[in-house]
C-alpha cells in the first residue's frame, strides 16, 4: 500500500527513534533553525536529526524542513506565507497572499571548550528574493542550566544596529546597500551571493535560555536586532514597541516540541516541531520478519571430513532443492547454486527484496544452510543478485561462523576471515542456474498523491489518486513494468497560470499534464539488463518512461570492484507525450544523454554525482549532486544544474536547483523492506537543465554492493 508522501513524512517523524534525541533536542526558533525565538545560536541538533515545523507570528506563517546532515552543519528550508502582502496584482493572482521560499545554513567554527564558547556562522536566507536575508556570526556559552548567546547580524538580523560593517575595510562591495545593484530582491531564485555580508552597518543580537527544573520546559529571552520599520517581507513597516522577545518551549514527548512567545512587545507567536534521527532511527521492531535460523555447528570430527573427488549434478540438484526451501523461509529466492569439492566451497546466488544490508543477507543465508551443506564445505560464498546481475559477493569462513553460534566468536572475527570478491557476469561457474521460476509476475495497488505547491493561482493544489502497478519478468534479463493511475479527487482545474517560457516547454507545461492526465498510463516500459564483464553493467530500455516522455534509451555503467568511484554513460531519444497521458505523442522530440561520474566519500556516508551532457530543452551543461546516506537507509541531498541557457532566458530561478529526500519504508513498517518513498522539491518548475527518467537506473540497482556500506554494516552479519 502506498501512502501520499506527506503522510509518510509525518508517520516517520512520529514513529522515529526518540531515544536518540532524548539527550539533546534543542529549541528551534521562528525560522526553523536551532536558536532562541527570532535569533540563531551556535547550538546544533544531534547529527542525523531531520524534522518539520510550523511557526506563526503575524504577518508570517511558515512551514519548515530542517536537518543536521553533518556534524556542525545545519540546513533549513522554509515556505513563508506573508498574509498582509498580495502575491501580485489582483488581475494576476486574485486575493492570494505573497509566498516566499528560502534556504538557510549554519556552520560550526569553534566547538565549546573549558575556555572558549561555541562559535558558528550562518546565512538565514540564501538565494532568490532574500526578503528575510541576513547573515550572522554567533557565540554560545553554557553555564549550568543557562545557555547564553551573543551575535552580530548583517541584513535583517542586524538592521536595528549602527555598528560599521567591519568587512567594509576589506572591500567597498561590503559597504553598499543590500538592495543595490546585484543584490536586490528582483531576481527570484537567483544565487544572491552578491548581497552576502553587505550593508553599511550591522547590529548585535543575543539572549539566554534557561532549562527549568520542569522536565522538558525551557524559557528564553532575547534582544532582537531587526529594525521592523522597513521590513522587506511585507514591503512596509511592522509595529515594534520593544526589541525584546520572550518565549517558552516545551518538549511534549521525545522529538515533539511546542513553543509560545511574545514578540516585539506586540504579538504572540506559536511554534510546533516534530523531529527524528535518520542516523540512529531503525523504526519499529521488525516483528513481521522471519526469525534468524540457528547456526548448526558441525561435529569436531566432521570438520576434517575429506571432500569427494566429484560431486555430480544429481547430488547438486538434490542439495539445491533443500537449500532453496530453507532460503524461502527467509523470503530469499535461490537463483543459482554451485559446489566445488576441490575448493571445499559452495556458492549461493540470492534474489531478495527484504533487506538493504548485504552482510545481513549473507549471515541469514549461512545460518539457513548451515545444517544442510556437507561437513567438508569450509567456505560459503553468498552472491546478491539484483535485476539479474550480481551486485556483491561475500565469502565467509564456515568455522568462524560456527564459533559465533557457540558464543565463542564475534562479527569482527568473521570479518577478519571473510572476503569481498569481485562480481562476475553470467554466473559461468554455477553448476545449476536459472532456478528462479519464470515467467514471474507481481502487482501492487494503493493510494497515491500528486501536488503542485506555490504559484499565483493558489498555495496548494493536489490530487488523490489510486495507483495500480504491475511487473512481469518473462526471462532472466528482461522485465516489463506498468503503472496506471485513476483520479479520486483533485483541484487542478483551479490552476490558470500558463507557461511563459522562452525555451521549448519540456517541463513548464506541467499544469496541462496535471489537468488532462487525471486517468493516466503513467508508465509502460521494458528493460533488458546484463553484465558483459566484471563490474560492467548495461541496459536497453523502451516505452513510456514517465508521464511526460516516452522513447528508447540505453546506459552503460562501469563500477570497479571495491572502489569508491564509478562512471556511466546514458543516452536516449524521447518524444513528449500527449497531455492526456495515454498512448499519443506531441511533436517535440529530442536526443539527450549524460556522462555521469559517481564518488562516495569515506566520511559520513557522503555521496556525489556529477553529470555532463545534453538536456531536454537541447541545452548543454552540468548537474552537481551531493547527498548524505544515513545508517537508517534514508538519503538527503541537494542538486544544482548549470547550462548554456542565460538567466534571462531561463526565467525566474536563474538556474535549476532543489533538494531530494528518500525515506525507507523500514522506518515505518514492522517488517524489513528495500522499498522507499522519494520526495524531490524544486522551488520553480522551469525548462532549462531538465532530465528525463528513462528506465531502471543502473547505479541505484547495483548499489547494494557498495563496498563502504558493506564494511559499515558488517555487524549485521550476525543479526
Amino acid at each position: 500500500m502506498r501512502l501520499p508522501p506527506h503522510r509518510w513524512l509525518w508517520s516517520l517523524l512520529l514513529a522515529g527513534s526518540g531515544a536518540a534525541l532524548a539527550e539533546s533536542s534543542p529549541v528551534l526558533n521562528d525560522f526553523g533553525g536551532v536558536g532562541l525565538i527570532q535569533t540563531p545560536s551556535a547550538r546544533f541538533a544531534t547529527v542525523g536529526t531531520f524534522g518539520a515545523g510550523l511557526s506563526s507570528i503575524k504577518p508570517y506563517n511558515q512551514i519548515q524542513l530542517f536537518a543536521t546532515p553533518l556534524p556542525g552543519f545545519e540546513a533549513v528550508f522554509r515556505y513563508t506565507d506573508v498574509i498582509d502582502r498580495p502575491y501580485g496584482p489582483e488581475s494576476f493572482s486574485g486575493n492570494q497572499s505573497y509566498k516566499d521560499r528560502s534556504f538557510g545554513f549554519k556552520l560550526l567554527l569553534i566547538e565549546e571548550s573549558a575556555t572558549l564558547p561555541a562559535v558558528a556562522i550562518g546565512i538565514q536566507d540564501f538565494g532568490g528574493t532574500g526578503v528575510f536575508g541576513g547573515e550572522y556570526l554567533v557565540a554560545s556559552r553554557r553555564w549550568y542550566d543557562w545557555d547564553f548567546s551573543f551575535g552580530l547580524g548583517w541584513g535583517r538580523l542586524g538592521e536595528g544596529g549602527d555598528l560599521r560593517n567591519p568587512l567594509a575595510r576589506l572591500s567597498n562591495r561590503f559597504d553598499r546597500d543590500r538592495t543595490g545593484t546585484g543584490t536586490s530582491t528582483s531576481t527570484p531564485g537567483g544565487s544572491g551571493v552578491g548581497r552576502l555580508f553587505t550593508g553599511g552597518t550591522i547590529g548585535p543580537f543575543g539572549g539566554v535560555q534557561w532549562t527549568t527544573p520542569i522536565d522538558g520546559l525551557r524559557l528564553q529571552v532575547e534582544y532582537d536586532g531587526n529594525d521592523y520599520s522597513n521590513e522587506r517581507g511585507t514591503g512596509s513597516s511592522i509595529r515594534q514597541s520593544l526589541p525584546i522577545n520572550v518565549g517558552a518551549d516545551y518538549e511534549v514527548s521525545d522529538g515533539f516540541h511546542l513553543g509560545l512567545g511574545y514578540e516585539r512587545g506586540e504579538r504572540l507567536s506559536f511554534r510546533l516541531s516534530l523531529r527524528t534521527n535518520l542516523e540512529t532511527g531503525r523504526g519499529p521492531r521488525k516483528s513481521l520478519d522471519p526469525l534468524p535460523p540457528p547456526v548448526i555447528v558441525r561435529l569436531p570430527e566432521a570438520v576434517s571430513t575429506p571432500a569427494p573427488a566429484t560431486f555430480d549434478l544429481k547430488e547438486t540438484a538434490t542439495l539445491s532443492t533443500a537449500v532453496g526451501t530453507a532460503l524461502a523461509a527467509q523470503n530469499f529466492t535461490l537463483a543459482a547454486f554451485d559446489v566445488q569439492p576441490a575448493m571445499r566451497s559452495a556458492t549461493i546466488w540470492i534474489e531478495q527484496q527484504r533487506y538493504r544490508s548485504a552482510p545481513l543477507v549473507t549471515g541469514r543465508t549461512v545460518r539457513a544452510v548451515s545444517g544442510l551443506l556437507p561437513p567438508w564445505i569450509d567456505r560459503i560464498t553468498v552472491v546478491g543478485v539484483d535485476a539479474d546481475v550480481e551486485s556483491w559477493r561475500i565469502a565467509v569462513n564456515r568455522a568462524e561462523f560456527e564459533k559465533f553460534g557457540q558464543f565463542r566468536g564475534s562479527p569482527e572475527e568473521i570479518r577478519y576471515s571473510a572476503q569481498l570478491d569481485p562480481v562476475q557476469p553470467g554466473r559461468p561457474e554455477a553448476d545449476l542456474s536459472g532456478l528462479v521460476k519464470l515467467p514471474a509476475f507481481s502487482w501492487d495497488t494503493g493510494p497515491g498523491f500528486r501536488q503542485q505547491i506555490g504559484g499565483p493561482d493558489g498555495f496548494y493544489f493536489g490530487q488523490l489518486l489510486w495507483r495500480l502497478t504491475g511487473d512481469l519478468r518473462p526471462t532472466d534479463n528482461l522485465s516489463f513494468s506498468a503503472t496506471l493511475t485513476f483520479n479520486l479527487l483533485n483541484n487542478f482545474d483551479d490552476i490558470e497560470l500558463e507557461s511563459n517560457s522562452l525555451l521549448p516547454r519540456v517541463r513548464s507545461d506541467v499544469v496541462e499534464y496535471l489537468q488532462q492526465g487525471q486517468q493516466a498510463v503513467a508508465k509502460l516500459e521494458t528493460n533488458y539488463i546484463w553484465s558483459p564483464a566484471s563490474g560492467v553493467y548495461a541496459r536497453l530500455s523502451g516505452g513510456l518512461f514517465e508521464e511526460q516522455y516516452g522513447g528508447v534509451a540505453g546506459e552503460v555503467l562501469w563500477r570497479p570492484h571495491f572502489q569508491r568511484w564509478a562512471v556511466g554513460i546514458n543516452a536516449n531519444v524521447v518524444q513528449q507525450r500527449d497531455f492526456a497521458v495515454r498512448f499519443n505523442f506531441r511533436d517535440y522530440r529530442v536526443a539527450t544523454g549524460n556522462v555521469n561520474v559517481y564518488y562516495d566519500f569515506p566520511w559520513f556516508g557522503l555521496k556525489s554525482k556529477v553529470s555532463f551532457g545534453r538536456y531536454l530543452a537541447k541545452d548543454w551543461g552540468t548537474t552537481i549532486e551531493a547527498a548524505r546516506e544515513f545508517r537508517s537507509g534514508a538519503t538527503l541531498g541537494v542538486f544544482a544544474t548549470f547550462t548554456d541557457v542565460p538567466a534571462r532566458v531561463f526565467g525566474e530561478g536563474s538556474f535549476d536547483k532543489g533538494f531530494f529526500l528518500s525515506l525507507p519504508f523500514d522506518l515505518v513498517f514492522p517488517r524489513s523492506t528495500r522499498r522507499s518513498v522519494g520526495f524531490l522539491f524544486r522551488p520553480l518548475t522551469r525548462d532549462g537543465g531538465q532530465k528525463v527518467r528513462d528506465g531502471i537506473d543502473l547505479y541505484n540497482a547495483t548499489d547494494a554492493g557498495n563496498g563502504g556500506r558493506i564494511v559499515d554494516d558488517w555487524a549485521d552479519v550476525v543479526r
